[in-house]
């Protein structure tokens, strides 16, 4: 199956450079009179619109032959270079040229560099990062604090033993992404019912995680107090040790409690050797700010305390992981008792290339296969 999956990408692979137009025009038909997806769990239809109905100007989504040109690229983007919609607008694709678009490193070729290097098993170290649960096990000793899983009735026990300790929790459905599905857990909002509390969390129908809540040092929690603000640590595992590039900090905005850019937080560079911010703050949906747009705190120059400690705190932790996980990315928070890891994951390099204008498939490949 897997050999006749590899030949048949091969055939339309071929099939695309010989006539694009084709691949392009059928795959825009396809998705115009029924459900396509886009890599990445996408509708590809409602995502490109999505897309485009928030980067575009009005009179621009309603002139129809300028419409054609834009579904066209995006599609051959796609289809060539495997950026999604957003990647597309947020790399400003429109602006730049194909030798400048195949130097991006978009969702789909990150995972696939990752696939190749971590060979015909990588489905199985995927998921020890993949389900937030599973990481925890595998890392307890760098989460600092409780947690546990609900994922059956018959887990009934361990939570009245979690809720009975902690009251107020954060819970995680354990294979989401993206900050989408979290939600703060508190027993008063239940009437201190913990049936109607564990009840409503089986309603989900999903598996969730349940952590103690993080008491964030005010220092970070100055930028956005309503979320937890985390760094994105891409780290290497190399010859000569780890190779920490392009750390980002993720900061929410008022009101929300996750920071994640995909659920509208912004993120700006951090310098790794000194641990300062060094650009402007950025979003998803191609803004950027001198300044945080609620705290109103300017992003360049700010010093990320206890760098130093968070550089060990990595690399410890990521040599603790099993030697197949060459690269992942570890989201840190600041708590008031120090570093504490919030998670793993195969993290996208889409906040540097937005953050510095510039693509970085290179850099990545080859400290991947260094």
């Amino acid at each position: 199956m897997a050999i006749l999956l590899t030949f048949k990408k091969k055939i339309s692979s071929i099939i695309f450079q010989i006539c694009p137009v084709f691949k392009v025009r059928r795959f825009i038909q396809k998705m115009q009179v029924g459900h396509v997806e886009m890599y990445g769990g996408y509708d590809a239809y409602s995502h490109i619109m999505e897309n485009c109905e928030y980067f575009l100007k009005k009179e621009k989504l309603e002139n129809k032959s300028y419409m054609d040109e834009v579904f066209y690229d995006i599609v051959y983007c796609y289809l060539k270079y495997g950026t999604n919609a957003n990647e597309y607008f947020c790399y400003n694709f429109p602006k730049r040229t194909s030798k400048e678009r195949a130097t991006y490193l978009p969702r789909k070729r990150k995972d696939d560099l990752l696939i190749k290097n971590m060979g015909k098993n990588w489905n199985i170290y995927f998921d020890q990062i993949k389900d937030k649960y599973c990481f925890y096990k595998i890392a307890k000793d760098f989460f600092c604090r409780d947690a546990c899983e609900i994922a059956a009735p018959s887990d009934y026990e361990s939570f009245i033993f979690f809720m009975n300790k902690h009251k107020k929790v954060i819970a995680k459905p354990s294979r989401g992404g993206c900050g989408s599905g979290i939600i703060i857990l508190d027993l008063l909002n239940f009437e201190n019912n913990t049936e109607k509390a564990f009840n409503h969390l089986l309603s989900f129908n999903t598996p969730f995680i349940l952590e103690e809540i993080v008491e964030q040092d005010t220092r970070i929690a100055q930028w956005n107090a309503s979320s937890l603000n985390t760094l994105r640590i891409p780290s290497f595992r190399t010859a000569k040790g780890n190779r920490i590039i392009y750390p980002s900090i993720r900061i929410g905005r008022s009101g929300s409690i996750v920071d994640n850019a995909g659920s509208g937080g912004t993120f700006a560079a951090i310098d790794p050797q000194t641990g300062k911010i060094i650009t402007k703050g950025y979003d998803k949906r191609g803004n950027s700010f001198d300044k945080h747009p609620d705290s109103q705190i300017t992003y360049i120059g700010m010093q990320i305390p206890k760098w130093d400690e968070l550089l060990v705190f990595v690399r410890k932790m990521h040599e603790s992981m099993a030697k197949e996980h060459k690269y992942l990315a570890f989201d840190l928070a600041l708590s008031t008792k120090g570093w504490v890891v919030i998670e793993a994951n195969w993290g996208e390099m889409s906040m540097p290339q937005i953050e510095f204008g510039k693509g970085l498939y290179k850099e990545f490949e080859d400290c991947l296969f260094s």
